[in-house]
């Protein structure tokens, strides 16, 4: 009995107290230096995420709360996405969400279109604390919708875990908040539609391009008819070349950006079209991507890439042996493309950049330094072009 008592004796663990009581003139001063300092920054910085990131943080600074969150809507699924947060344990931010229905205080906030106050969650009987909030010990939570000219963003909250309360002025801060962010979040909308009609209007353009190429590739061909060696064969060579760099266009404006390039997708596709397009030269002689590096490029490159490989492949296949082998590094400030076979290599005094060959005479003039260098490898067992292209400062 006497153990009893003693353990009935022992205090449970009291809640956290209110905080401190802080002036009223203090703490509304603070926060309009609070929107006014994020009001510069949302409009200075270019990007998104690190406007969300400051827009909590200020939240946290405003309110004197531990917790506070940026959640976006995701209309798919009905759940508002944790995109920014402060306090919050490590794996939230990014990936938790909360449901989007009336049954959350942020799903209430952007059902109704209006702020939710609650300063007892647990009393609460027009919505449930989401498991998130739970996890934490939050007991009172203020949120405002983000909302521009179109559809809502989400919802900007504060949480708390003490037993204070917020008020209607936090509100006005909080919503003062959540509508410079909306103008950030707005522009951003706004660049990436920009950058989507512009993307279209450059397919347009190179899909334009090729066609005229392919145009006056056809005219090319059809005139070397009439005419007697040497015209036929150099008009017969142009158009060739012709042929080569609509299909550098048309593998460009077919790739998933505009605005740069992944070289190994690049260079595998690229390589499929020359299988086909070369199958009377290649004479049964195959074409390989034997490595690849991943690397991004600017896509303003890719036409001296293109025509580079693509050059150095018809070489290849008409004066060496065996399949031939390209490779692709990585290098650091640069990166070299090299192509190979199996046939009895350069003459000795053979340079690239004093050849009689119209093929080698346009590698040697994508390949011009300081921007780029092309080379013989003499070490190896065949015939090896190695290029090496510097990236720009």
């Amino acid at each position: 009995m006497a153990l009893q008592s003693r353990i009935a004796a022992v205090p449970k663990p009291a809640p956290p107290e209110a905080p401190p009581v802080e002036p009223e003139l203090t703490r509304r001063l603070r926060q309009q230096r609070l929107i006014a300092e994020f009001g510069v920054f949302a409009l200075r910085e270019p990007a998104l995420q690190p406007a969300l990131d400051r827009a909590a943080h200020c939240v946290v600074e405003g309110l004197g709360c531990p917790f506070a969150k940026v959640l976006e809507h995701l209309p798919a699924e009905n759940r508002l996405l944790v995109r920014a947060g402060v306090g919050w344990r490590p794996g939230v931010v990014g990936t938790a969400t909360v449901g989007g229905d009336l049954e959350s205080p942020a799903g209430y906030a952007l059902h109704t279109g209006q702020p939710v106050l609650s300063n007892h969650l647990d009393g609460e009987s027009r919505f449930r604390t989401p498991a998130l909030m739970a996890e934490h010990g939050v007991r009172r939570a203020i949120n405002v919708v983000v909302r521009g000219d179109g559809a809502s963003f989400g919802v900007l909250e504060a949480d708390s875990t003490d037993r204070g309360e917020f008020c209607a002025d936090d509100i006005h801060f909080l919503q003062a908040l959540a509508n410079t962010l909306a103008v950030a979040i707005e522009r951003e909308a706004a660049r990436r539609e920009a950058g989507r009609q512009q993307e279209l209007l450059l397919r347009e353009i190179h899909h334009r391009v090729k066609n005229s190429l392919q145009l006056v590739q056809s005219t090319l061909s059809l005139q070397a008819r009439f005419e007697a060696e040497p015209a036929r064969t150099h008009l017969e060579e142009a158009a060739a070349r012709v042929k080569t760099i609509a299909a550098v266009h048309d593998r460009l404006y077919r790739g998933s950006s505009l605005g740069e390039i992944e070289m190994s997708v690049y260079l595998e596709g690229l390589i499929a079209d020359l299988r086909a397009s070369l199958a009377d030269t290649a004479q049964g002689c195959g074409i390989d991507l034997v490595g690849a590096d991943r690397d991004t490029w600017p896509a303003d490159d890719a036409p001296a890439f293109g025509l580079v490989v693509t050059e150095l492949i018809t070489n290849a296949l008409k004066y060496g042996k065996g399949t031939v082998r390209v490779r692709f590094r990585r290098l650091e400030r640069a990166a070299e493309l090299s192509v190979e076979d199996n046939g009895p290599g350069f003459p000795p005094d053979f340079d690239p950049r004093c050849s009689r060959g119209l093929g080698m005479r346009v590698v040697a003039a994508l390949a011009k330094p300081p921007r780029a260098a092309v080379e013989i490898d003499r070490a190896a067992p065949g015939g090896r072009v190695v290029v090496r292209f510097n990236r720009e400062s």
